[in-house]
């Protein structure tokens, strides 16, 4: 804080002038306290806003998270049965298929299952 003293120059400035500086004096000093009160008060403002958007953020990586650790096991399981070689023994059994439907829905719904008990979803 800037302190406004009259210290050299005292004999030539009118006492009713030295009182009037030291009023102004005083009232700067009030208003940069008022100016540093306002300071901090925005700071906190904007540090709130910085904390709700961080919040909404970390909301929004949850979600893709769970949706990237349910959706990959599927789309990895319908790829390789997807390729259709003729070594594959699946391809020769009568339950072949619904073998790789309920494959797919399986890795689909235990993820989703392990995320709803640990209650992150």
């Amino acid at each position: 804080m800037a302190k406004f003293t009259i210290e050299r120059g005292r004999e030539w400035v009118e006492h009713e002038q030295i009182s009037r500086l030291q009023s102004v004096s005083a009232d700067i000093a009030s208003l940069e306290q008022y100016a540093e009160g306002l300071v901090n008060r925005i700071q906190l403002l904007q540090d709130a806003a910085t904390g709700i958007i961080n919040v909404a953020q970390n909301e929004v990586m949850k979600i893709l998270t769970v949706a990237s650790v349910a959706g990959i096991p599927p789309v990895l399981i319908a790829g390789i049965y997807g390729m259709n070689f003729k070594n594959m023994p699946e391809l020769n059994w009568v339950w072949g298929y619904p073998f790789a439907l309920v494959l797919i829905v399986l890795t689909t719904l235990l993820p989703l299952i392990w995320f709803k008990w640990k209650d992150w979803i």
